[in-house]
């Protein structure tokens, strides 16, 4: 207590020099936080995206180059039932074609698939159903639509029982809309804004249909599925898909040659984060120099500190204070400089933060361990370059030091 109570007493009896010696330690912890959580921000939103985009969702692919093996649908059923760890698993089709109707003509994008398919509608059902199993055993002419592109073909989004007409080259089928998947408000917005101005741009929508409506009626090529798409468990998605991944090995009867590829999001999101760890801790690097300039600062101010303490420093050894006593001293003296200039580049920090955010599209995310990690690194960098003035000042030959005036 006695060390931090000299400590607090120096650094009051020089609040100018005191602040000028902290503000290099101030600008580069300032600079390594918001640099930290624009990255942990940045990292955050992308794997958001992907988990959105991959709905928790695993590809499985046969590669044309390794086998010409192929899949049916009463494969999959197989794989259903010696993986019961899968949500639900689904073969792909789609296709393009247009969606007619009283009001509207659209360019459609269509997806067809098996009712788990549903699960690539991550924020729900706003009203209706999703198409079952009697829906594609039967091949009916029914579909899903978002409330978005409800909006953009009906100018309403109430459009459970609605038909339009679906053409496929040229061939057509009516559709009825069996279901109305929830969508953000920001694109129910601009849906309707859309359909007030007439714009041309939003003349594309999306719908998914049972597969069988699409080979029956359409005459579309899907009996032979080379890839196929299975849902699980965030935490047993890997676990899960390399057991698929044997299961379909065993089907086709190739094994061990990269015939059946594993496409997981997980990993493409691995892949993105190293990339953001590494140019946020160059970046961070970079910004941490002035942390090594600050400490320079700490050091030279020390330096001057002793010099103008010498005979101070005299009287006190001179009384019986140990070499120890003193080095202590001045090294909490250095260290209490760092801390304070420590917690204000914290607070700058996070307002730097805070302003950073209003131009991004993602909110920055302060972790907490990157906060007491740069406090740990502002006291070690105090203690660090307070080493060699306290040294000095440990050092001193008390009868020279008290000739000093």
């Amino acid at each position: 207590m006695e060390y931090l109570k000299s400590a607090i007493s120096s650094i009051k009896q020089n609040k100018g020099r005191t602040f000028l010696t902290m503000l290099g330690i101030i600008i580069g912890i300032a600079s390594v936080i918001t640099i930290l959580s624009i990255g942990n921000g940045m990292k955050s939103y992308v794997n958001t995206s992907l988990d959105e985009m991959s709905s928790g969702g695993v590809t499985i692919n046969l590669d044309p180059k390794k086998t010409d093996r192929y899949l049916n649908i009463d494969d999959l059923e197989k794989i259903r039932d010696v993986v019961p760890e899968m949500l639900g698993i689904t073969n792909s089709i789609s296709a393009n074609g247009e969606a007619v109707t009283d009001k509207q003509q659209l360019e459609v994008g269509i997806t067809g698939g098996l009712p788990d398919i549903a699960r690539e509608n991550t924020k729900g059902m706003f009203d209706g159903r999703f198409f079952r199993q009697d829906d594609v055993e039967s091949g009916a002419a029914v579909c899903v639509i978002s409330q978005e592109d409800a909006i953009l073909l009906f100018n309403t989004d109430e459009v459970v029982d609605k038909s339009f007409q679906l053409n496929i080259g040229n061939k057509s089928a009516e559709c009825s809309i069996v279901g109305v998947t929830r969508s953000d408000e920001e694109d129910i917005k601009n849906a309707r804004e859309a359909v007030r101005k007439k714009e041309q741009a939003y003349n594309w929508c999306t719908i998914q249909v049972p597969y069988t409506l699409l080979t029956g009626r359409f005459g579309l090529s899907g009996e032979k599925i080379t890839s196929f798409k299975i849902y699980t468990s965030p935490g047993i998605a890997d676990e899960t898909a390399l057991k698929v991944k044997s299961v379909t090995e065993n089907l086709i009867d190739v094994r061990g040659e990269g015939a059946v590829q594993i496409q997981s999001f997980a990993s493409i999101a691995g892949a993105y984060n190293n990339i953001l760890n590494i140019v946020t801790l160059v970046v961070a690097l970079i910004a941490a120099i002035s942390l090594l300039v600050g400490g320079i600062g700490v050091m030279n101010i020390m330096t001057v500190t002793v010099t103008e303490r010498t005979r101070e420093i005299g009287i006190r050894k001179s009384l019986g204070a140990k070499t120890s006593y003193i080095l202590i001293q001045f090294l909490t003296e250095s260290a209490v400089i760092t801390l304070i200039g420590g917690m204000i580049g914290i607070l700058m920090g996070y307002l730097f933060t805070r302003i950073v955010q209003l131009f991004m599209s993602f909110p920055p995310v302060i972790s907490p361990m990157d906060v007491l990690m740069v406090v740990t690194i502002s006291i070690a960098d105090g203690l660090f370059f307070g080493i060699y003035p306290a040294r000095k000042a440990a050092k001193m030959d008390p009868i020279e030091a008290l000739r000093q005036e």
